[in-house]
């Protein structure tokens, strides 16, 4: 009976020692065996194969990961009321920085923030100043006045259209940028305004489709892993149509899309990597600051970028100096794109 006792007490000695090895910080195992490692956790809102903003979000940190040799964890489909556990679990298992990888993740970020600590938050896609959260406005409205500028010049019809996601404040600003730039060369054009999903191929299709049938012949979409239904209603109307209809990629380098390429002429992109990689940097070196960075044309993070197989083609001379110019005017002040 004593045995037993004392087979018992042991045994538990053994179960209770595994549980504490299980609830310490993985972060203090891990930088015990790998001393002074940058340690970033990335949360994104939906799929890293979502062809956008979520993707593209991932080669980023895995970017930032091979350039500083940072441990890196990625963490996807996260909604906002799960962010906040998910945050603290990364600062308390010691991640030095946590991005949260879209507007929605603002408010999870502020408040795991404000129990204090060493880990940084950055917040990126919103343009909010927030206590201890580093937020990363990203000014895609300079490139998509640039595409509108394109989209304007490549109309037959004069009439083009913009589909968002949702009308979030950094998606309307495309929107405007785009619709700004096209009248820039056309005062008369039309420019139609819709919003659908992230994450729903069919309904942007659909709503792609539906442009197309009032005569739309350019479509500059900013819809993530929905992009695939607006490339698919273009590569189709260019089976049927007489005149093309183009559309033009967004967040990522789209322009090599494998539905519709030959009619995707240009993409606003974020250069996530350049924004990310500063970040880290700061984090690293003790430089880090909360409040709001900006990143636009200006600091090369967020530029235009053309289908190489279609310049000099359906991308004349004219265009590109057209580009080029309103790129320099942006730059110097002489254009400003209303927020």
């Amino acid at each position: 009976m004593k045995k037993l006792w004392m087979y018992r007490v042991n045994a538990l000695a053994v179960i209770l020692a595994f549980c504490v090895m299980a609830l310490a910080p993985a972060g203090g195992i891990r930088a015990a065996a790998v001393k002074g490692q940058l340690r970033i956790a990335l949360i994104c809102s939906g799929s890293v194969t979502d062809g956008g903003w979520n993707q593209e979000g991932k080669n980023a940190i895995l970017a930032v990961k091979k350039k500083l040799h940072a441990h890196v964890s990625i963490l996807e489909h996260i909604s906002p009321v799960r962010a906040v556990d998910v945050m603290r679990s990364y600062a308390m298992r010691g991640y030095n920085l946590i991005i949260g990888h879209g507007y929605e993740f603002l408010i999870p970020a502020t408040e795991v923030a404000a129990m204090g600590g060493k880990t940084r938050f950055a917040v990126s896609g919103a343009d909010t100043t927030k206590p201890g959260v580093l937020t990363l406005n990203f000014d895609l409205a300079q490139p998509s006045y640039q595409l509108g500028i394109l989209a304007a010049m490549l109309s037959k019809t004069g009439k083009i259209g913009f589909i968002g996601g949702e009308a979030i404040p950094s998606v309307v600003a495309c929107y405007r940028g785009f619709a700004a730039g096209a009248r820039s060369v056309n005062p008369k054009i039309k420019v139609a305004e819709a919003y659908t999903s992230w994450d729903q191929p069919a309904l942007s299709k659909s709503q792609a489709q539906a442009f197309i049938q009032q005569g739309i012949d350019v479509i500059y979409q900013n819809v993530d892993a929905a992009s695939r239904g607006v490339f698919e209603a273009v590569a189709q109307a260019n089976q049927s149509h007489g005149a093309p209809v183009y559309v033009f990629g967004s967040n990522s380098d789209q322009n090599n899309n494998p539905t519709c390429s030959r009619y995707t002429p240009a993409s606003a992109v974020i250069r996530l990597d350049r924004a990310f990689l500063r970040v880290a940097r700061a984090v690293q070196q003790g430089t880090f600051k909360p409040g709001v960075a900006t990143e636009n044309l200006r600091n090369h993070v967020c530029i235009v970028v053309l289908n190489p197989r279609l310049v000099g083609s359906v991308i004349t001379p004219a265009m590109q100096k057209a580009i080029a110019r309103a790129g320099r005017e942006l730059l110097s002040g002489k254009v400003h794109v209303k927020p």
